[in-house]
């Protein structure tokens, strides 16, 4: 998560908006974990529940952890699928992704 953490505070002001979907939270106990994580890991951005998975398919996530770009028109400009970790290769090219569409 600190990846995540750095390049939000590394864009936020270019107008990136980091937002979590996660393809549980059908069950009360469900919930109270995804909360939980979310205070643990101290997210600031919004978590979208999705255990109907309807936006999860739509957009092929497929595993989880998987990182998108979406560019201001829509289109998914970078997708990443597995941990990211600052200074590795994927690490650079979503920060060129992000560079790139803004």
């Amino acid at each position: 998560m600190p990846a995540v953490i750095a390049v939000a505070r590394r864009f936020e002001a270019r107008g990136l908006r980091v937002m979590g979907i996660t393809n549980s939270g059908e069950t009360t106990d469900e919930r109270t974990e995804i909360l939980d994580a979310v205070r643990e890991e101290k997210m600031t951005w919004p978590s979208l529940l999705d255990p109907t998975t309807t936006w999860w398919n739509a957009a092929d996530l497929g595993a989880a952890p998987t990182f998108l770009v979406v560019n201001p028109t829509g289109h998914i400009v970078f997708r990443h699928t597995g941990k990211l970790t600052e200074n590795t290769e994927a690490f650079a090219a979503l920060s060129q992704a992000i560079e790139s569409a803004w």
